[in-house]
């Protein structure tokens, strides 16, 4: 990769984290920077550099191509599954759902 490619990826994370810190839901200072394990690798990168103040993380479900900027802020992924379960498990009925009009007999 020539050094007018890489200086673009850099400048492109540079701009990326300052995206992220003026509009952060949570409030929170962009840490780190996820990119796909292909594009780390293309880029000439490795998983812990430090770009533009941000740790290079290699993440499967960031597309390549792409970035996404985290934060300390953010929520734990966890915690938003576990509270998705939550709602899922209020969800279920106690009771059998009659069809009015319906016989179960097969007679």
């Amino acid at each position: 990769m020539s050094l007018e490619a890489s200086s673009k990826n850099m400048e492109a994370v540079c701009k990326a984290k300052e995206v992220h810190d003026r509009t952060c839901v949570w409030g929170g200072k962009a840490t780190e920077v996820h990119l796909a394990y292909f594009d780390i690798e293309r880029i000439g990168w490795e998983e812990g550099d430090v770009i533009c103040g941000l740790v290079v993380v290699g993440d499967a479900t960031v597309a390549t191509g792409m970035m996404r900027v985290t934060c300390d802020a953010e929520p734990d992924d966890d915690r938003q599954e576990e509270e998705e379960v939550e709602e899922v498990v209020d969800a279920v009925a106690d009771r059998e759902l009659v069809i009015p009009g319906r016989s179960t007999s097969y007679n």
